[in-house]
C-alpha cells in the first residue's frame, strides 16, 4: 500500500482521518493505523475510501495494489 498517496487523495478532497474512519465505520485510531499501513485495508474498506475519495482505477491500483495489477 501507498500510504503517501492515500494521504494525499484524502488532503486534496479536504478529508479528515475522522471523516474516513466514519465512512469506514471505525475508530480514528484505527483508521490511523489503516492508513499508515499498520493494518490492512479490507476490499470494502478500499471500496468505500475508492467512492469517498472520488479515485480513478489507476490511483486505487496505485494505492492499494502498488501498481501490480494488471492495465487493460
Amino acid at each position: 500500500m501507498n500510504r503517501l498517496e492515500l494521504e494525499f487523495a484524502r488532503k486534496r478532497k479536504q478529508k479528515s482521518k475522522a471523516d474516513m474512519a466514519a465512512a469506514i465505520g471505525k475508530s480514528v485510531v484505527s483508521y490511523a493505523k489503516k492508513e499508515r499501513g499498520e493494518v490492512g485495508f479490507s476490499d470494502e474498506e478500499k471500496i468505500i475510501i475508492a467512492r469517498e475519495l472520488d479515485l480513478t482505477g489507476d490511483q486505487v491500483n496505485a494505492i492499494f495494489f502498488d501498481g501490480s495489477l494488471p492495465c487493460r
